[in-house]
């Protein structure tokens, strides 16, 4: 039969069930399976295939119903498109047959498949965890599988273990058998009808903390013995989180059990395996004496989203990878409105703007992005998917939608699209019609202009102030950072906007939807004698666009932030859209530097965040500037007020928001020179014993960095020594990213070349590559090092997706021609496929960085002359 792509399987047949039995060898990090697949087949065939990598397949056998068994006459491997093919002698007839297969594997280190992964226990001693990853396509690596999203069946599994070892997998254990030789049979009940990538195996020396949720489920938190307490705060927060969630979708949770599980090395933040979520440890473990706020905050945040997963690509999953947003935006959108209802001291839909809304619109406004519906044929480009858009711009797009159709109608068509396709498979066009449904609304033409089209809306706003009304007349055009490099771009690119409106007079806001390249919205002057002040479309930052002003309207909205008029999400989103704007070439650099200079009063730690983020990055450009010691002086000058009212110290009744101010502020001005902030933080360093209780968590990654910053290699000895002795994860990772900021290039280098040595996880290497390239020391030498070791790099991380990306990202922040050549020679000799488009955005980053240089030096270099002079 035809199929769309080679990488696509034939629809000759189909699985039901697969009954599997995996024998684990931990000392000889290799597996062994045997399985029967009940399938149905659709058509007369002497053959089926199916898929299989990095496997040996030692026989096979298929029996019709009623009919003879017979052995496959060939088994032929497609290492390229990862299938097996059995052969028989005997047309297998249409109607119903088992499959068996005899298999064996490797538990491999990189990370995906059914891998292997080492830890020290509470004595020291080395033990070893085998676990999997299987999104997207790694189901293959462990057994032979139709693993595509929607050729969904029912698991029979058993696992053959050593009998002093937990096993855990999607559903509860059902039996125990002890065997011979100290192992044992751990078989499992049968599990709902899923996708082969939402099967998880986990085998180790786990333990757990456990609760029960009030319809019953039983949740429980595992990690690595000694280390279940810490547990705790994820088992409250899935308990709670698991009653909101029930009650929103009105389905309950279909499984008896909900897991989440701790893993020592894990490649991704977490995975969402029905019944059986498995995380990094430091998104999942909370020790009250040693975790910062933002490690408990990132803890329920990831929860959320694994656990919005369970009704968004478990119960309901996409058709096919062309669809992923349908899992991963709604996860992030819902795991925020989850988090948002059992800690509404968070404003976590201010801190959405910053953390989703606002990393999406910086990614799609590169040519190189890509619609959320993309297009993909093989594993490596499903494996690039896995990016902001699909997360964050997706996550974006369904909070606007929400705004416009109202929370209750909105529910309701989320409600009708799960009841319609629950254990089945679905496309976006399904989502929209429930929607359309409920809320009577056009919403598929409104919303396939968001998910079918690259890019998004620059809405240009001109103001005709009148004695008895404001007119606003709209424009839209399609954003993009490379209008800095020619103003005569010819996309006529647009979408349906939802416009909203709030103003000085009212925080009640006027909203239109503008389906055309022009737009008016109407403002009354009510009395005629106070005309209206400021004015700033997009209230609370709910859509995905970007908004321009005239040059008076600004300064109005300027003065708003300056007397925090403007609430928090709109001086957030101000300031972000005033930043890329101005790295467009679509406003002078002055007019941001001025805008920014009315946040000296700011309070808002979202706003603080991304102000914090621009700045690194606008100091980024400037690191071969001759005013850069001026610019670090004026950052400074930025902060020194909200540094006065935070100090180091927490106080009384302080919130969860004011403990992640205080990290973000000081950290940031230290960096850029505050001589008091660097005194004491050395001093607070200096203090500090074994005991990591002396330097309270919420500021320890503070004084570690800064420490490095200001240090030589007795402080390089020392931090290396703390890291050794930290038994929490999370205390390593913070003592990892110090070890990046020294400046001394030796030092740096050391750090890169520990990275791929038994003394860093694997999981964690990629982050101590991408914050050394962040540091403007280290900048080029990791670019270097990275390249040296680019066969081991590649080796670990090239079929993982998140990582590879992230290290090949790192070549977007250089500013020379020389370096995009370099950039662009260096992955034509070594491709990336899984990070294909990463390649080509950095390509076009560097381009703009070297052209905005150009624009801006002279301007730029004028300005901070006259503040020094002022």
């Amino acid at each position: 039969m035809a199929t769309p792509s080679p990488f696509r399987l034939p629809s000759d047949a189909r699985p039901t069930r697969y009954s599997l039995t995996l024998t684990v060898d931990l000392k000889g990090f290799s597996f062994k399976g045997e399985e029967i697949i009940d399938i149905e087949v659709a058509a007369p065939t002497t053959q089926i295939t199916i898929n299989a990598a990095e496997l040996q397949i030692a026989g096979a056998q298929i029996v019709p119903t009623g009919g003879v068994t017979q052995s496959a006459t060939s088994i032929d491997l497609d290492e390229t498109h990862e299938t097996v093919s059995f052969s028989f002698s005997d047309t297998i007839p249409r109607g119903d047959a088992k499959l068996s297969i005899q298999f064996s594997g490797t538990l491999n280190d990189q990370l995906r498949g059914f891998y292997r992964s080492q830890y020290a226990d509470g004595q020291g001693q080395q033990r070893l965890i085998a676990t999997t990853q299987f999104e997207a396509t790694d189901a293959r690596r462990a057994f032979p599988c139709w693993d595509e999203p929607d050729i969904k069946a029912i698991f029979d599994v058993t696992l053959i273990v050593p009998a002093d070892l937990a096993a855990i997998s999607n559903t509860n254990v059902e039996g125990e058998t002890p065997l011979p030789s100290g192992m044992k049979a751990v078989r499992f009940a049968q599990t709902p009808k899923m996708s082969t990538y939402l099967l998880a195996f986990i085998v180790g020396d786990f333990a757990s903390v456990e609760s029960t949720a009030a319809n019953g489920t039983v949740v429980r938190v595992w990690a690595t013995r000694g280390s279940e307490e810490q547990g705790r705060f994820a088992l409250e927060t899935s308990v709670g989180l698991l009653a909101y969630l029930n009650d929103y979708f009105g389905i309950v949770y279909p499984l008896s059990k909900l897991d989440h599980i701790a893993i020592p090395d894990f490649a991704s933040g977490a995975m969402e395996n029905w019944g059986a979520i498995t995380y990094r440890e430091t998104a999942l473990l909370y020790d009250p004496a040693n975790s910062a706020a933002n490690t408990r905050q990132r803890i329920a945040e990831v929860v959320a989203h694994e656990m919005a997963h369970m009704w968004f690509g478990d119960l309901v999953t996409m058709e096919w990878w062309d669809d992923l947003w349908l899992n991963e935006s709604f996860a992030s959108w819902m795991g925020t409105k989850a988090v948002d209802h059992l800690f509404r001291d968070w404003h976590m839909w201010t801190q959405f703007i910053y953390e989703d809304t606002n990393v999406g619109l910086n990614l799609d406004g590169l040519r190189a992005s890509h619609p959320i519906e993309a297009k993909v044929r093989n594993p490596a480009e499903i494996r690039e998917l896995f990016d902001a858009i699909s997360y964050r711009k997706g996550a974006a797009i369904l909070h606007m939608l929400e705004e416009m159709l109202g929370a209750e109608t909105f529910r309701d068509g989320l409600r009708a699209y799960l009841a319609a396709h629950q254990y089945a498979n679905a496309r976006t066009e399904h989502l929209w019609a429930a929607l359309e449904a409920a809320s009577a609304r056009p919403v598929t033409a409104i919303m396939d202009s968001w998910v079918k089209q690259t890019g998004y809306p620059l809405l240009q706003v001109e103001a005709e102030r009148g004695d008895s009304e404001v007119r606003l007349n709209l424009s839209q055009r399609r954003f993009l950072y490379d209008h800095l490099l020619s103003e005569d771009d010819e996309d006529q690119t647009t979408w349906q906007v939802p416009i909203s409106v709030i103003t000085a007079r009212s925080a009640e806001t006027a909203a239109q939807l503008m389906d055309g390249p022009r737009a008016s919205v109407s403002l009354r002057n009510d009395p005629p004698s106070h005309p209206l002040d400021w004015i700033k479309v997009n209230a609370g930052e709910t859509g995905f666009f970007r908004v321009n002003y005239s040059p008076a309207e600004w300064d109005r909205l300027g003065s708003a932030v300056k007397t925090l008029e403007l609430p928090a999400a709109d001086r957030l989103g101000l300031q972000n859209d005033a930043f890329a704007l101005m790295r467009a070439g679509f406003i002078p650099a002055i007019i941001y530097l001025s805008l920014i200079e009315a946040y000296t009063d700011e309070n808002d730690v979202s706003v603080w965040s991304d102000l914090s983020g621009n700045l690194r990055s606008l100091e980024a450009l400037l690191l071969d500037a001759p005013f850069l010691s001026r610019f670090n002086a004026f950052a400074r000058s930025l902060f020194s007020g909200i540094i006065q009212r935070v100090g180091w110290d927490a106080r009384p009744g302080e919130l969860h928001l004011d403990s992640l101010l205080r990290s973000t502020v000081l950290g940031q001005a230290g960096s850029y020179g505050d001589r008091d902030i660097l005194v004491e933080a050395e001093k607070r360093f200096a203090r500090l014993t074994g005991d990591f209780g002396s330097l309270h968590p919420d500021i320890r990654g503070t004084v570690y960095n800064l420490a490095a910053e200001q240090g030589d290699r007795s402080t390089y000895d020392r931090l290396w020594d703390l890291e050794k002795r930290a038994n929490l994860h999370e205390e390593r990772m913070r003592l990892l990213g110090a070890l990046t900021r020294f400046r001394q290039p030796e030092l740096i280098q050391e750090t890169l070349e520990r990275s791929l040595s038994p003394e860093v996880r694997s999981q964690d290497t990629p982050m101590v590559v991408v914050s050394a390239a962040a540091n403007r020391h280290g900048r080029d030498l990791t670019w270097q090092w990275a390249k040296d070791n680019w066969a081991e790099l590649d080796r670990r991380y090239a079929r993982g997706g998140f990582a590879i990306m992230r290290l090949v990202a790192i070549t977007g922040d250089f500013a020379t021609l020389k370096r995009a050549q370099e950039v662009e020679e260096f992955f034509e000799a070594h491709p990336v496929p899984a990070a294909k488009r990463t390649v080509w955005q950095s390509l076009e980053r560097i381009r703009l960085n070297v052209k905005w240089i150009e624009t801006n030096q002279t301007q730029l270099a004028s300005w901070f002359a006259d503040r020094s002079t002022a």
